[in-house]
């Protein structure tokens, strides 16, 4: 057994010469990663609570997938023409539904026309109707390709808003949502009405294919006059208890709806509501456009869509506003959903007017490079700062039944502990006995 009288301490020994400016340090390296370590924890802490930067990155997140999945639907397309090769006489006589006149529409054809050939088909239609001719237009028949597209995205879609389960965060599982309901959305919806008009021989815009004019777009005419399947949705989440949509809170406050309170009910998936309400918010903003174009009711260039487009560009100033005070990186991306919609919907109107072009409908290296890469680069910023950092706590949170969420607000924190409590002294609870204060954003 040693002695303690054997045990002598040394002084530390200074560098050896010539050491001092190689790199080399007489620190141990376990404090000295302990203490990097701690740096990057605190900048973690830094940027996850700065407002600017949840403004921004989850702004970007929102409007680049908003143009990449338009983008997504010119490949898609692409892809079906060079593999599957439709043939317009294959197609059914087009009933063409358009918003203005079927001169004005060659016109708008002819501007946006890529190449000299497809300009000489749309310049010897345009003399035709001038002169009074009637056009006789096909759709492109229906494929196998674009049904099966429509199934994979869809099932697709359902595949990441399952994988939101498996997150821990709420901004997480709003991250996967989004991606989710828009592959939902692409699938079942885009495509699955564009299968329609093409086997109904719907067309509402003209262009150019293989050399021959063809009715394209057909599933918007389709889309429009879903408003009433929309209505009954929007009806039932009026009335749902457990709904956190900012206007229909706002509704609940101002007109006496609810029963009891304006919502109860605890989310332990934000994953599936956040994909739910970006296909809602894109499917109502689509009717709005769609009806607001509609010449026998307003107008492309009405009263109503000019007033809409001033409407949306105050609006867009308001919600950022907005957006920067939201608590919270989940909150933040949900609320980003809807505004950034908003902000897009004049982008929309402008190039409905010519006024400008639209690159996320160009297939070409510079826009793919552009809007993928941005929508990649901006879900990984996104993601990393969204992750909070480790920290110690009191509480097990792998014995918490849902996400962690720091943004609760002190009601919403006041009815867990009570919650809590009644579990403790051994009362039943249930989730409609501790109603939730409405959160800021659905």
């Amino acid at each position: 057994m040693k002695s303690k009288a054997n045990l002598t301490l040394t002084p530390a020994q200074p560098p050896e010469p010539g050491l001092e400016g190689s790199g080399f340090s007489s620190t141990p390296r376990g404090p000295r990663r302990r203490r990097h370590k701690r740096k990057r924890r605190r900048l973690a802490g830094t940027l996850s609570r700065n407002a600017w930067l949840r403004t921004i990155l989850t702004s970007i997140f929102v409007l680049f997938m908003l143009a990449s999945a338009h983008l997504f639907m010119v490949v898609i397309n692409a892809a079906e023409y060079r593999h599957a090769d439709p043939r317009p006489e294959d197609g059914q006589i087009a009933r063409m539904f358009n918003d203005v006149s079927m001169v004005e529409e060659l016109e708008l054809a002819l501007q946006s026309a890529r190449n000299d050939a497809d300009r000489a088909v749309i310049e010897a239609a345009l003399v035709r109707a001038r002169a009074g001719e009637e056009i006789e237009l096909h759709t492109l028949p229906m494929t196998d390709f674009l049904g099966t597209t429509a199934i994979v995205l869809s099932l697709l879609g359902l595949v990441v808003i399952w994988l939101t389960s498996r997150c821990r965060t709420d901004a997480a599982q709003t991250i996967l949502g989004v991606f989710g309901g828009n592959l939902l959305w692409t699938g079942s919806v885009e495509y699955g009405l564009m299968s329609a008009s093409r086997i109904l021989g719907v067309g509402k815009v003209v262009g150019v294919h293989d050399g021959e004019l063809v009715a394209l777009f057909g599933e918007y005419v389709l889309l429009k006059h879903t408003w009433g399947p929309l209505a009954l949705v929007c009806a039932y989440l009026l009335f749902l208890e457990s709904s956190r949509c900012t206007l229909f809170l706002w509704w609940r406050r101002n007109v006496p709806t609810m029963r009891g309170p304006l919502v109860t009910g605890r989310i332990t998936n934000y994953g599936p509501r956040s994909a739910f309400q970006y296909t809602t918010t894109v499917w109502a903003f689509y009717l709005l456009l769609l009806w607001a174009y509609d010449e026998h009711l307003f107008g492309v260039h009405s009263l109503f869509t000019k007033g809409l487009l001033f409407a949306t560009a105050a609006g867009s100033i308001y919600l950022m506003v907005r957006l920067h005070q939201q608590k919270g990186w989940g909150p933040a991306v949900r609320y980003a959903i809807a505004a950034m919609i908003v902000v897009w919907t004049p982008v929309e109107i402008f190039a409905k007017w010519g006024v400008l072009k639209e690159p996320w409908l160009l297939l070409e290296p510079g826009t793919a490079t552009i809007f993928f890469g941005g929508l990649t680069v901006g879900t990984w910023a996104l993601w990393r700062a969204q992750r909070r950092p480790k920290r110690v706590c009191p509480v097990d949170h792998a014995h918490l039944d849902g996400p962690r969420d720091d943004s609760l607000d002190p009601q919403e924190a006041a009815a867990i502990a009570a919650e809590i409590e009644d579990a403790l002294e051994g009362k039943p609870t249930s989730d409609t006995e501790a109603p939730i204060a409405p959160s800021a954003v659905a």
